[in-house]
């Protein structure tokens, strides 16, 4: 569940980059379409959205992640590894995922680019480079996570409670209080 919470997130950031390429194929106007979307939140949404997308993860961390297997526990100090607290969520920490045009490149027209506190992060989901084609990006990256959502992941199941009027409420509660039957065996609880 930890990495799922990133979920609708991932969801948003491929809906604004497909939504920007549509832009730029169709040639609309400038100033007619979204030219950034910028995302605020605390570390407890950059963790799980930087593990999600494949960040400083090690060797089949990501094809681990991708397979839903559980991952190994770290190794033990003083063995370094990449995914430490400190680096992935240090005070006022960010992430970038930056699309680009490239016209020019043949195989793939769209790169992504993640930036993790303003420096260039290899994703392990492309080969480990800088720049993933889009197409990649979204089939490699992105796709596998996209059967999980909200109320799947949280088996949220959606029930509107009954609704009892305040007076039937306050009516039980009084008829509790003053039953002359008062003999402390009424165990049926009262929602008040």
């Amino acid at each position: 569940l930890n990495y799922r919470m990133g979920v609708p997130l991932l969801e948003d950031v491929l809906q604004s980059m497909e939504q920007a390429i549509n832009a730029k194929e169709e040639a609309h106007a400038p100033g007619s379409y979204e030219k950034a979307r910028l995302r605020f939140a605390h570390a407890e949404t950059l963790v799980p959205f930087s593990c999600l997308i494949g960040l400083f993860l090690e060797g089949s961390e990501f094809e681990q992640i991708q397979r839903e297997q559980p991952m190994q526990l770290p190794p033990k100090p003083p063995q370094r590894r990449n995914w430490r607290g400190s680096t992935v969520a240090p005070f006022a920490g960010n992430n970038m995922l930056v699309l680009y045009s490239c016209p020019a490149n043949t195989s793939s027209k769209y790169f992504v680019h993640v930036l993790h506190n303003e420096h260039p992060i290899p994703m392990p989901g492309c080969d480990n480079s800088d720049f993933c084609p889009f197409e990649v990006f979204k089939e490699r990256i992105v796709t596998p996570h996209l059967k999980h959502d909200y109320n799947m992941v949280c088996n949220v199941k959606l029930e509107v409670p009954e609704h009892k009027p305040v007076t039937s409420k306050l009516s039980q509660m009084f008829h509790w209080l003053f039953s002359w039957k008062n003999d402390d065996t009424w165990s049926q609880k009262v929602e008040l």
